[in-house]
């Protein structure tokens, strides 16, 4: 199954910023990410992975981004 990822950044301020997996069933899975670092991207490459495998338990299917 697709899944889609987007992120929500909250108030002003806020160190963390939320990603948001969407899969084509409907399912969601979010959590929180530093919006700042050197290893931002490092970061956000372990969110996805982990989001995927938590939207793979739930739904039962395979996903891929």
């Amino acid at each position: 199954m697709r899944v889609s990822f987007r992120t929500y950044c909250g108030e002003a301020g806020s160190l963390d910023e939320l990603l948001i997996a969407e899969s084509e069933s409907g399912v969601e899975e979010s959590t929180f990410i530093p919006r700042t670092g050197w290893f931002r991207h490092y970061r956000m490459r372990l969110a996805k992975k982990k989001l995927l495998k938590r939207l793979e338990l739930v739904t039962g299917k395979k996903h891929v981004e």
